[in-house]
């Protein structure tokens, strides 16, 4: 992390200032609502500005070609994830919650998945979705204060979307959604999971297992081993 921080400050020293004058002073002025934030607003000016490019979901303060870099290795790791879960990607039903850039769309899309349904929270991508992906259904919802939908799914992807619920009453109630959309034996995937809970800026704060667990009674839910994942961990839950 702090090797990052300085590659940052030697590659781009005024654009990591303003940035910070941005999200420390300007954007919670912008967005923030009490000890929580406008999300819609704030993702749909994001998308907006930085349309489909990794920047849009990824780190600001990294280039185009590092952002992809850094999702490469992600992406390395999910597939490995999903491979050892020995899915049968033509058959399933997978529910992709921040569907954001496409990213993990497109990997679906190449594992061969033909049942999927992106939710995102903003639907500025949402055309160039429906052309890239025609067979596929795009849904605009806040899965934090909204139900996610009628039907269940054999697995559930939730990637870089937890650290942008920044109150513990909208983690639950995502979680809850989860459970709810969840078939039997069906998995479900989440990250980051950090070590410490803690707020940062207005829009991020970290979340551990513990948070997480306290949704998934223990008796309905098998809980995988930890995976790095980045700088954090992915976590893999099944019901049982």
């Amino acid at each position: 992390m702090l090797k990052e921080i300085l590659s940052k400050i030697y590659n781009n020293p005024l654009g990591l200032l303003q940035r910070g004058i941005f999200k420390i002073f300007i954007a919670p002025f912008k967005y923030r609502k009490g000890d929580d934030y406008n999300a819609e607003k704030y993702w749909q000016d994001r998308f907006s500005k930085y349309g489909k490019t990794l920047t849009a979901s990824g780190d600001e303060g990294l280039s185009e070609e590092e952002n992809r870099r850094d999702y490469q290795l992600a992406v390395n790791t999910m597939i490995a994830i999903l491979h050892q879960e020995k899915f049968n990607f033509d058959q399933i039903q997978v529910l992709e919650i921040g569907c954001g850039t496409g990213f993990y769309t497109q990997l679906l899309h190449d594992l061969n998945v033909k049942n999927y349904i992106g939710v995102d929270i903003t639907d500025v991508l949402f055309p160039e979705f429906s052309k890239k992906f025609p067979n596929y259904n795009f849904i605009q919802k806040d899965v934090t204060t909204e139900g996610i939908i009628a039907q269940q799914f054999d697995l559930i992807m939730m990637i870089d979307v937890i650290e942008h619920i920044v109150t513990k009453d909208k983690l639950d109630f995502a979680m809850k959604n989860i459970q709810k959309c969840l078939k039997t034996n069906g998995v479900f995937i989440i990250a980051p999971i950090m070590e410490t809970s803690k707020k940062h800026l207005f829009y991020l704060h970290s979340w551990t297992i513990q948070d997480i667990k306290g949704n998934f009674p223990d008796e309905e839910y098998t809980f995988r081993e930890l995976i790095p994942f980045r700088q954090s961990s992915i976590l893999v839950i099944q019901k049982n």
